[in-house]
């Protein structure tokens, strides 16, 4: 029939190639590269927007340097891990009590903490920071073991930054994403914190050194991280308190 026979013939038309209109690179793939700069766009504004409306909190928080300012030490006999807090230095040595460290004991007391502490004074930031980022891939037992396994301090002062890498995650999120997009290094040439250290230290420090007691600048150890030696690293420590102390 007519119907049949058109259609044939239709269907035996060849159809003509269908030729790019713009065949260069760019051309082809501009649509996901425009996708791409958009992305990357709403990330930053959204990470900037975020750490103003998170520095706010930051600014409003008083300093924290009552903390390394108190009389309160920690000490325990020679050769012994049994701390005790005291009243001021004078008190730790009428009770042949040998400083650790100022402030009052906690979690992060013992000779191990310390002495891991110590050893990891130029390189503890890096580490806690890249055990941090784990929590995006396994939440929190990630980096717990992370810390196990990188920097092996006792379980209850592992809680103890584990608790306090929550809390800057919470508390300081764009901050930090701020600050690792600068490259920002620990300090300014100022003498002042990066970001996400500042917010750290008044978002989430005091929280920290009531449950590990013992840190850096409270055992007298300078680290890696540029602060007040002379009004926040401790100066009461008694050189030889670990002498005899297991830390195994």
């Amino acid at each position: 029939s007519p119907f049949f026979s058109g259609a044939r013939s239709d269907e035996g038309k060849r159809r003509k190639p269908r030729f790019c209109k713009c065949c260069s690179l760019w051309c082809c793939c501009i649509g996901t590269t425009v996708t791409l700069v958009v992305g990357i766009v709403v990330f930053a504004l959204t990470v900037w927007i975020g750490s103003d409306m998170e520095w706010r909190a930051v600014v409003a928080k008083g300093n924290t340097k009552n903390f390394y300012t108190m009389d309160e030490v920690c000490a325990a006999p020679a050769g012994s891990n049994n701390y005790t807090t005291y009243n001021n230095v004078e008190a730790a040595h009428a009770n042949d009590g040998l400083v650790r460290h100022c402030g009052d004991c906690g979690d992060c007391s013992t000779a191990r903490d310390i002495d891991i502490l110590d050893v990891t004074k130029n390189s503890l930031t890096k580490t806690a920071t890249r055990c941090a980022v784990q929590k995006f891939f396994g939440g929190r037992a990630a980096v717990e073991r992370c810390f196990d396994s990188d920097v092996g301090f006792t379980p209850p002062c592992t809680t103890c930054w584990v608790d306090n890498v929550m809390c800057t995650q919470n508390a300081c999120v764009f901050n930090c994403l701020r600050s690792l997009i600068l490259r920002e290094s620990n300090n300014a040439e100022s003498g002042e914190l990066n970001r996400c250290l500042e917010c750290d230290e008044k978002m989430c420090g005091p929280a920290f050194i009531l449950c590990a007691g013992a840190n850096r600048r409270r055992s007298g150890i300078v680290s890696d991280i540029g602060r007040d030696n002379l009004a926040e690293v401790c100066k009461k420590v008694d050189e030889d308190w670990a002498v005899g102390v297991e830390t195994g």
